[in-house]
């Protein structure tokens, strides 16, 4: 027996159970949107010892005649054709670092003591969007590869030896995103990532991964990070204080195309 069969009669099986007096098998073709989607939003339409399943592009119903119209009108509702979608995220992040430093020197014999301090900031921004149908799995990435210094020591019978090497890094940012939209609301499984090369020289990275709900057309806040770090160094002419925090937000946003 072929899968679809097998499929067939397991979803007859289900809505053969004891269903509502005068309740009888009834299969509707659907057009535009899977079965599976279509069901969710019935469940609640279905009368007391009522029984729905779906099977492919078919929803299958075994209730009374009265609640049948009720639950085509429903179908008719919920079964229209897939929407193009915009799917909009912005990732921003900003820095602000502060240092100070007390160094002492001596000069012809006199000790002198000099200090100062240092304040600055950044900002990025970074705004993406990508068109998907509805229903579908969107995925954007945009970056840049570039070159990273890696240095080693390798033992050689002549002693160690200095080895520098180069090796490319992409960094950039993107997201993925699969949404589900049910009247004037959506369902987004969103996934983004912003990479960055750090004041230091070092390749930042922040990373989400989240399902969320909320109105089309509307910016949606999908999670916030921040961080403190603080350093102090000691040496024989002074000494040096650093601290820096930075912070990150992403926002998303889901829009209709009509």
């Amino acid at each position: 027996m072929s899968a679809w069969r097998i499929a067939f009669f397991a979803g007859l099986a289900a809505v053969a159970a004891p269903a509502a007096a005068g309740a009888q098998l009834e299969i509707v073709t659907l057009r535009h949107r899977p079965a599976e989607q279509v069901l969710s939003g019935l469940q609640p339409f279905v009368e007391p010892g009522g029984a729905v399943s779906s099977l492919g592009d078919k929803i299958l119903l075994r209730v009374s005649p009265a609640n049948l119209a009720e639950l085509r009108t429903a179908i008719a509702a919920l079964d229209t054709p897939l929407r193009q979608l915009v799917v909009s995220v912005r990732q921003g992040r900003a820095w602000h670092g502060q240092g100070d430093g007390v160094g002492v020197s001596v000069r012809g014999g006199r000790v002198e003591i000099q200090g100062g301090s240092a304040d600055s900031q950044r900002e990025d921004t970074v705004s993406q969007q990508v068109q998907v149908l509805e229903g579908g799995r969107a995925l954007i990435r945009v970056g840049q590869s570039l070159p990273l210094v890696m240095r080693e020591w390798r033992a050689t019978p002549g002693g160690w030896v200095q080895v520098d090497s180069v090796r490319r890094a992409d960094v950039g940012s993107g997201f993925y995103a699969l949404p589900q939209v049910l009247g004037d609301r959506v369902n987004v499984e969103i996934s983004p990532s912003l990479e960055r090369v750090g004041p230091d020289g070092v390749v930042e990275s922040a990373r989400l991964t989240t399902t969320v709900s909320g109105p089309l057309g509307a910016w949606i806040p999908l999670g916030a990070s921040q961080s403190d770090t603080h350093r102090t160094d000691y040496g024989s002419t002074g000494l040096a204080r650093s601290s820096s925090q930075s912070g990150g937000q992403v926002w998303l946003r889901v829009d209709a195309i009509e």
